[in-house]
């Protein structure tokens, strides 16, 4: 007899936990994780001039439109000059749009500097669904 009040009690305690498990699964998950693309993984080197992009993020212009400051490196033994290019994609209402914008910069040897590249895209649109590549040539 105490085998089957045991055997019928399991079966309604494993009925149960899989009710309480599926209790939370009836509604859509909420969107989690960044709000702002993915940064490049590692650094861009120039062919082989010393300079390196180290580090690179997407901002608010005062119009709303997106800019990207780029720290740019120079490992090299003198002064270099080249030009930081950022290439990025938005997908606004089912259409990709892609815009490239540069800008100039010249870094003293071993040393860091900031340049800050506009673009015409709209920085809300971008960090919902945009893409950045930056390099420097």
């Amino acid at each position: 007899m105490n085998r089957r009040r045991l055997l019928a009690t399991g079966a309604r305690l494993a009925a149960a936990s899989g009710l309480a498990a599926l209790a939370g699964c009836t509604e859509p998950a909420e969107p989690s994780g960044p709000m702002t693309p993915p940064r490049s993984p590692e650094a861009t080197a120039s062919g082989g001039e010393g300079l390196v992009v180290t580090d690179f993020t997407d901002v608010e212009g005062d119009e709303g439109d997106l800019l990207v400051r780029v720290t740019v490196e120079n490992r090299g033994s003198e002064q270099r000059t080249g030009t930081v290019i950022v290439t990025a994609s938005v997908t606004v209402d089912g259409s990709e749009s892609e815009e490239t914008a540069s800008e100039a910069v010249t870094v003293g040897s071993g040393e860091r500097t900031d340049v800050t590249v506009p673009t015409s895209l709209p920085f809300e649109s971008f960090s919902q669904s945009g893409s950045i590549r930056v390099e420097i040539v």
